[in-house]
């Protein structure tokens, strides 16, 4: 645990952190501010990634290595401004604040500290997969978010899915214009559009095959056309977000929905082409450290509550637990905290000790 000099250190650090949000992908100043305090407080060899921060707490090379990852991006708003609505300031500052506590302990393990960018989006942690060789080294890799909902302080814990994958498919049809009166002289892709989007829960109930895992979809929006009553419409777009506990089951529902476009298209006489956007994997744990975290839970005496469903929300970690076997894990923000993403939400700095226990519990450091 923090003592009070430590704890009112990382506060600060956060409220720096939370006075400075920037976009996914545009973080110099976030990462400026936390490697100035790891500067100060710490004697960690910090790199710069390319966009990223890497810590390191080495003791020895022939020891195992263990990776934490912490967000650092905000939510983008109008006017190309930012705000922190989803506690990534705060969980920087966690990061942090593992980070006072392994200077100058031996801990019998090399500890690599992510501070990664671009979350929202989906891209950061496909970034450090790309750009750090050392990745693949690692014996495990922790990472968490805190969870408004659930009794502050609670670690949230589930064994396989976590999170679920999700992405936004885009299918772009392109016809040919023809006076109204004479449709048949054109291309309309509002028909194969329509169908494509009723036709979608037929699709992923082929897929299911009765199966209660999740996959679905939702419906962002269906263009064509216009309010000219003398032309019949030549294009159009159905955008539509795909969501489901494994990457593999979005995955067949795009091949379908892209194999039904292009017969259609076939068909009516018109061009498609796809697009995808905001791709995030499904969140897995790892059964091995998914149970080896629990026992060093309940060895620290740490309050834990098993979630029985993945969350339907999406988060990039699940592209470096895919190199890397490891463990996401919630703490609970409180049953009456704001919810993530929206203007009242705000980090509550008492999460920041819970965060402390957690990861000192995984690390084996008393507290």
């Amino acid at each position: 645990m923090l003592n009070a000099n430590q704890l009112e250190k990382v506060i600060s650090l956060r409220r720096v952190l939370h006075e400075c949000p920037e976009r996914s992908g545009q973080e110099a100043r976030t990462m400026a501010a936390i490697r100035a305090f790891l500067h100060e407080h710490t004697s960690l060899e910090l790199r710069d990634m390319g966009g990223w921060l890497l810590a390191t707490h080495q003791e020895d090379d022939s020891l195992p290595s263990v990776g934490f990852r912490a967000d650092m991006d905000a939510l983008p708003c109008e006017d190309n401004e930012a705000r922190h609505g989803c506690g990534h300031d705060g969980h920087s500052a966690m990061l942090c604040a593992l980070a006072l506590l392994l200077e100058g302990r031996r801990t019998g393990r090399n500890v690599h500290l992510i501070f990664q960018s671009a979350e929202e989006t989906g891209e950061g942690a496909k970034r450090v997969v790309d750009t750090w060789p050392g990745l693949g080294l690692l014996q495990t890799i922790y990472a968490l978010h805190n969870i408004p909902g659930h009794s502050k302080g609670v670690l949230l814990m589930r064994r396989g899915c976590f999170a679920c994958a999700s992405c936004g498919h885009i299918v772009h049809l392109t016809g040919r214009p023809a006076h109204a009166a004479y449709p048949c002289d054109g291309a309309n892709p509002i028909g194969l559009l329509s169908r494509l989007a009723l036709d979608t829960p037929d699709m992923i109930d082929e897929i299911l095959h009765g199966d209660d895992r999740l996959l679905m979809r939702t419906l962002i929006g269906l263009n064509a056309g216009g309010e000219d009553f003398g032309i019949s419409a030549h294009e159009g777009r159905l955008c539509q977000t795909l969501r489901g506990h494994r990457k593999a089951d979005i995955d067949a529902l795009i091949q379908k929905i892209e194999a039904r476009a292009l017969e259609g298209c076939r068909r009516a006489g018109l061009k498609c082409d796809f697009e995808i956007r905001d791709a995030f994997p499904d969140t897995t744990n790892d059964n091995d450290r998914f149970d080896d975290a629990m026992a060093r839970f309940n060895a620290a005496g740490l309050p834990v509550k098993l979630l029985d469903e993945p969350m339907r929300w999406s988060e990039d970690f699940g592209w470096l637990l895919k190199k890397v076997p490891g463990v996401y894990f919630g703490i609970g923000a409180g049953e009456t905290c704001p919810g993530l993403h929206t203007e009242e939400y705000e980090f509550d700095d008492a999460l920041i000790q819970s965060g402390v226990r957690a990861f000192s519990a995984l690390m084996q450091i008393p507290v």
